[in-house]
């Protein structure tokens, strides 16, 4: 099968790390993935620093370039593509030629932003990829089929993430003591991402624990720059920046869930289930979690993490401290969790949705 993945996105976030795990799977599995892409966005680079294959530099910023649209119609004529899976709204208008002429198109929606047009998802696609049960709901409730849209949530790599991950070094680099409780957060730095209610919690917890050490980790897009200052004028006014870090970004998050005895999830809006989910599921971790977008989907509270309510720090502190005061609490969530990953959160089994999908979808086409 030949699939060609495109994507608009300037920046790195959880999409565009989805987008381009599933075109390296496809390619390590017996198919032919291309995956278009502007040769200026962050998804370009991470792509070549891996040496990724099959990349496809091209401007896909501006979703009315007719030349754009007949290079990409060219593309999968030349390369035969069977299908098209398209990412993000400007891309997938860019495909219309391509889907016109006979290829059939598929938009992934990874997002919970409210649909303001939805012309595109009724007409010009053949099927949506939603990300989670709630995307799904959006969009029948904007008026599309239901029996065009198919849920495929996250999937977790089973070897990266995992019980027996080393974490020992970080230990050393940050100076973590034997019995101190570590608690992260992770993700882009960002308002909806809800940073601010992490740190609000920390700062209350800290007032009375001084074995905690609290781990942000993450980087802020160019339009989050101020929020990330206001972050750290928090932490310097409150004296807590030896127990309240900013890495920035890193590539080890493995490391990190591993290091962690918990990790919170504190967004606001704009998530679907949060690849964080299987992520820490999967290193025998649990999770506290906002109640925010399709989280719950995946995160039961009481079950396999805590859940309390999104912009509400008090009642995100006092779940923290439940776990932090009761191992078996802890012992009881991760255990359950880390099988829920095991048994259906793979991302082997993600993508075997979505190539039965894809081969469905062609068969009928």
């Amino acid at each position: 099968m030949k699939i060609l993945h495109t994507e608009s996105s300037m920046h790195w976030g959880g999409q565009e790390f989805r987008t381009l795990l599933e075109h390296q799977y496809l390619n390590d599995h017996g198919h032919e993935s291309w995956l278009a892409c502007g040769n200026n966005s962050q998804l370009y680079q991470k792509a070549a620093s891996t040496g990724t294959k099959n990349i496809i530099p091209i401007n896909l910023s501006k979703p009315w370039r007719l030349d754009i649209a007949i290079r990409l119609l060219l593309i999968c004529k030349f390369k035969k593509i069977n299908i098209i899976n398209s990412h993000s709204s400007k891309d997938s208008l860019l495909c219309i030629f391509a889907y016109l002429f006979g290829t059939p198109l598929v938009r992934s929606r990874q997002i919970t932003n409210p649909i303001r047009k939805t012309f595109s998802y009724k007409h010009c696609c053949t099927h949506i990829i939603a990300a989670a049960k709630v995307i799904k709901t959006q969009l029948i409730n904007a008026g599309v089929n239901p029996k065009n849209i198919t849920v495929i949530g996250e999937g977790v790599d089973l070897q990266e993430f995992n019980p027996t991950v080393n974490s020992n070094y970080l230990r050393k680099e940050f100076n973590i003591q034997e019995n101190d409780k570590v608690i992260i957060n992770i993700g882009m730095i960002r308002a909806d991402k809800g940073q601010k209610y992490f740190l609000d919690a920390a700062i209350n917890i800290l007032k009375t624990r001084s074995d905690v050490r609290f781990f942000l980790i993450g980087q802020a897009t160019e339009s989050s720059k101020s929020f990330e200052s206001e972050l750290i004028e928090t932490i310097t006014h409150y004296n807590i920046a030896n127990h309240f870090i900013m890495t920035g970004y890193r590539n080890d998050i493995a490391a990190f869930i591993s290091l962690a005895d918990f990790v919170v999830i504190a967004s606001i809006g704009t998530e679907a289930q949060s690849r964080i989910v299987p992520q820490t599921f999967a290193s025998r971790k649990t999770v506290v979690s906002t109640d925010t977008g399709g989280l719950t989907e995946l995160v039961l509270d009481g079950i396999n993490g805590l859940v309390v309510p999104a912009k509400d720090a008090e009642k995100m502190e006092r779940a923290m401290l439940r776990l932090l005061n009761s191992q078996t609490l802890q012992d009881n969530l991760k255990d359950t969790a880390y099988k829920m990953a095991i048994e259906e959160l793979s991302f082997e089994e993600m993508m075997n949705k979505t190539f039965k999908l894809y081969s469905q979808l062609i068969s009928i086409h």
